[in-house]
């Protein structure tokens, strides 16, 4: 099963303009199971008779990639329960994006 962004990113306009509101819970999840190695297909035991499961999974880079492209048409990015970000995977990379939209006059508002 696929989760969509829509899941852990919202936007709505608000009264200091349009807001990307994101849940850092499920940004954490998201990227701990990106995180997980899928087995390839000759690692699996072909005799129980199943096929490989085909599991298509988005990189922490991809995430962090989707949430820098839809950070340049916002100005508020409101961050829910921040405090799962502490030690979610490539957090360096979502700190820089995050300081790059405050550089260039976004607002970050924490929600917890």
């Amino acid at each position: 099963m696929s989760v969509s962004r829509r899941d852990f990113l919202r936007l709505r306009t608000g009264e200091h303009g349009r807001t990307l509101e994101l849940s850092c819970r499920m940004l954490y999840m998201r990227c701990s199971d990106a995180a997980i190695a899928t087995p390839s297909a000759d690692e699996y035991d072909q005799s129980v008779g199943e096929p490989p499961a085909l599991l298509v999974r988005r990189t922490a880079d991809d995430l962090f990639g989707a949430i820098e492209h839809d950070l340049k048409d916002v100005q508020v990015l409101r961050l829910v329960e921040p405090e799962w970000l502490d030690s979610v995977d490539g957090g360096a990379r979502f700190w820089a994006i995050v300081s790059a939209f405050s550089a260039r006059g976004g607002r970050v508002e924490r929600v917890s």
